[in-house]
């Protein structure tokens, strides 16, 4: 391994090397944060790539000058390294069913953050919500780095993170075992106060810009919308997610304490 002298990810580890970066894709691809790619040395990374894909583990594709900067000019790296990630994911469908356990289950879909501070905050605020687990749409989402572990002030090391290779294909499968999927999005009909959200629900939370993809959001049951102030254009999506967990929170307690 090596230590990543990437400015944003002071002190990540890295594997290097085809056949390293295979085996560990291979057999302990929970570890695996993103795979860096030599762009133009394909010919050779069928089998690694394969593996990468299949388990919905984010490829970038650098110049061979950038590959050089994150692993060291003395590194052996055959085109290829993968980042290591702090913290193993959970399995997909443990995470699931953990949520199916309780009445009331709570998922969190993050599709398009790309800030890792962004994500560190949405772990905890999921965490003090007492949501179930968060599902981490690949390729586009930042994963599971030291940025994310540190700014969730601790609070991933007791919330399963998953890895969802087809978020849209997963809200569906997951409407169909009960869930009502909710969509957080500017342009929503609904207000965050307007809808019921009690049961089993995934809640979407979309990137800083553009919200989730579009193919995410024409899978949700309802898109909700948080009413911002004359001349405020946007809202932390972190600070979002938290109105429309903690308005959940809320209901299950009101109904809760009902005769």
């Amino acid at each position: 391994m090596a230590k990543s002298d990437d400015a944003d990810e002071p002190g990540a580890e890295l594997v290097f090397g085809v056949h390293p970066v295979t085996e560990l894709l291979e057999s302990r691809s929970q570890e695996v944060e993103r795979v860096f790619v030599v762009r133009g040395r394909h010919a050779r990374l069928g089998r690694l790539l394969r593996a990468a894909r299949e388990r919905g583990i984010p490829v970038s594709h650098l110049t061979k000058d950038v590959l050089v900067r994150k692993v060291g000019r003395q590194a052996v790296h055959q085109g290829v390294a993968a980042r290591v990630t702090p913290l193993a994911y959970t399995p997909v469908e443990r995470l699931v069913a953990a949520a199916e356990g309780e009445p009331c289950g709570t998922l969190v879909l993050v599709d398009r953050v790309t800030d890792p501070r962004n994500l560190g905050a949405i772990l905890r605020t999921a965490a003090a919500a007492g949501v179930a687990g968060v599902l981490l749409a690949s390729e586009a989402t930042v994963g599971l780095n030291s940025t994310v572990v540190k700014t969730s002030a601790g609070a991933v090391a007791h919330l399963p993170v998953a890895r969802e290779s087809k978020g849209a294909r997963r809200i569906l499968e997951l409407r169909e075992r009960g869930f009502t999927a909710v969509a957080l999005d500017p342009r929503g009909e609904s207000l965050w106060d307007g809808e019921p959200l009690q049961g089993r629900i995934i809640i979407v939370a979309g990137g800083e810009q553009a919200g989730p993809s579009s193919s995410v959001l024409r899978v949700c049951d309802r898109r909700v919308s948080v009413p911002l102030a004359r001349g405020v254009e946007s809202l932390n999506v972190a600070v979002a997610l938290g109105v429309l967990l903690f308005e959940a929170v809320r209901q299950r307690r009101s109904g809760a304490q009902r005769p």
